[in-house]
């Protein structure tokens, strides 16, 4: 096996997941204006969800719909029901409720599973396929090929698309869209259920590939964040972010073990939280 090329396939495959959980939290901060730290428990609760109705003996074609519908109900009820209401409270305030909220999730699935890590049957198995000395799985280059469109897609969507053009308005001016007679509520609501949707479709294709436990949400969290940050926040940019920082990540765990992994991620948000505030004072200064 050439560590290079099997590299890149792993990279490929986590890249396409942080693309996606990427261009979810960017569609609900640009439109609600709200950093959502629980973004990432639709992608661990889908997996989850999946393995509890697969044991019980669910098909799979019944348990993967259940479980995007679980995770999608469980985003847009954080924003329905406990976001929107305090939707005047400050910005950090709002990001603390949902890392609260991420952590009662965390709570939810270690009474509904334990602490062990846990999968289910992959939904695409067949013949690998095998390239200079790499090795993708059918289901791996299903979710490349999946996070590839959907990324993609989203820029069409926001700027083709009546309701595209709602939320995009929704982003620019709230006040504005609103007197233009646009539904401000049902457009962060609609961005909710797109996010958590595109984090629970990662959800389905990847851990059949690596397993899911009850931590795993916060961590994708930070991964999907990081390459919205270096993307600028961007619906389209995050699709190369996304990309880059799996292959980044892959070739750091080949060559230097899957422990540097996190060190190295986390250097990269510090990083990104520096460049970005420097930024701000930057732009800051050239406006005074």
């Amino acid at each position: 096996m050439n560590l290079f090329t099997q590299a890149i396939f792993s990279g490929l495959m986590t890249g396409a997941v942080y693309a996606l959980l990427g261009v979810g939290l960017v569609l609900v901060y640009r439109t609600a204006r709200v950093l959502n730290l629980a973004h990432g428990e639709a992608f661990a609760m889908s997996g989850i969800v999946i393995a509890l109705l697969s044991s019980a003996g669910v098909p799979l074609w019944a348990s993967i719909p259940a479980a995007v519908l679980v995770s999608m109900l469980l985003m847009t009820c954080l924003h329905a029901f406990i976001l929107r209401p305090r939707s005047a409270w400050p910005a950090g305030t709002l990001i603390l409720i949902t890392l609260g909220a991420a952590f009662v999730a965390r709570g939810v699935m270690i009474l509904l599973v334990g602490t062990d890590p846990i999968s289910f049957p992959a939904i695409f198995d067949g013949p690998p396929i095998r390239l200079a000395g790499g090795v993708l799985t059918q289901q791996g280059a299903v979710l490349v090929v999946l996070g590839f469109v959907a990324t993609a897609s989203v820029g069409v969507f926001l700027t083709r698309t009546q309701v595209g053009r709602q939320m995009l308005a929704t982003a620019e001016n709230p006040f504005a869209a609103e007197l233009l007679g646009v539904n401000v509520e049902r457009a962060r609501l609609f961005a909710y259920a797109v996010g958590a949707l595109f984090s629970a479709l990662a959800g389905v294709l990847l851990i059949p590939l690596f397993a899911v436990d009850f931590q795993t949400g916060l961590a994708m969290t930070m991964r999907g964040f990081i390459a919205a940050s270096i993307a600028g926040m961007s619906p389209t940019g995050v699709l190369i972010s996304g990309f880059g920082l799996g292959l980044f990540e892959a070739m750091v765990g080949a060559y230097f073990g899957a422990l540097a992994q996190d060190p190295v991620m986390f250097a990269i948000l510090i990083a990104v939280a520096l460049w970005q505030s420097g930024k701000v004072r930057f732009g800051g200064g050239a406006r005074a």
